[in-house]
């Protein structure tokens, strides 16, 4: 945040700085007071320089030991990392969190006396606000709330993913199958295990996506539908074998994760539910 970049704009910048005072210290350092204004409001505060050698074998040379800095502070959800500030990309990495709340957490960065805007790095999938934070100005870290909420285009994009890979699922000549969430687990009444062939399976109809979460977990409605045939032996006389049609409804529960602008989608298995 100490950087050119993040204070380009002239009316996030500080004016009219002026020094006020300057005490000499016990240690030789010198405090130096300053008023500037900033966002219409002029505030008081302070720096301290001490002695670093002489140039010119005449003037004294002075460093700044402690600089105008202060803390830029927002709350935002903890499934996020990435925000933009003044145009600058940041990430909690660069960041100090000093709390979490629930599925939040407060994060400061060391800035410029300045005005700040700040919004999330969300790309195409996700909608954010922006805060205009006037640093120097009051105000509390969690009246400064970063929302990053999932938007239209990343609900279709998931149902469009999850859309292909039911359909995957749909090819499968077995029962069941590692990472699809339909599947059939057969009960005769002869209690012996039948030889089952011709097993196939045609979606009928796809679950709604229900619930979307920043975390990465997704869910659905419990309607999807999809239609199982198999040959197998009669429930009465294993010596005579029939075809068994019959129809599932289902819902998914899973995972997604973002690569550019492609979804990948986890899917609980059949029976992991139970």
């Amino acid at each position: 945040m100490l950087s050119n970049r993040a204070a380009k704009s002239q009316s996030a910048r500080i004016s009219e700085p002026r020094v006020t005072s300057m005490t000499r210290e016990s240690d030789g350092t010198y405090t130096i007071g300053i008023s500037y204004e900033l966002n219409r409001k002029t505030y008081d505060d302070s720096i301290a320089i001490a002695r670093s050698g002489s140039q010119y074998l005449l003037f004294n040379k002075w460093t700044i030991i402690r600089p105008l800095l202060k803390q830029l502070t927002f709350n935002a959800p903890t499934a996020h990392d990435n925000f933009v500030v003044n145009d600058v990309h940041v990430s909690t990495h660069h960041a100090e969190i000093t709390s979490y709340v629930d599925d939040s957490r407060t994060m400061a960065f060391t800035a410029y006396p300045g005005t700040y805007t700040v919004k999330a790095d969300t790309g195409k999938y996700f909608n954010t606000n922006e805060l205009t934070i006037h640093l120097n100005a009051d105000g509390a870290p969690f009246d400064r709330y970063i929302e990053i909420k999932p938007n239209g285009e990343l609900k279709t994009a998931i149902a469009q993913t999850l859309h292909n890979e039911l359909n995957e699922c749909a090819t499968m000549k077995t029962l069941r199958k590692d990472g699809c969430p339909f599947g059939y687990t057969p009960i005769f009444l002869s209690g012996e295990e039948p030889a089952i062939t011709n097993i196939s399976w045609a979606m009928e109809s796809y679950p709604t996506i229900d619930d979307l979460q920043l975390n990465g977990t997704y869910s659905t409605r419990y309607d999807g539908r999809v239609k199982r045939v198999f040959e197998a032996p009669d429930d009465f006389n294993k010596d005579i074998r029939r075809i068994w049609t019959d129809y599932e409804t289902f819902s998914v529960d899973g995972t997604y994760t973002i690569d550019g602008d492609k979804i990948r989608l986890h899917m609980d298995s059949y029976g992991s539910y139970y």
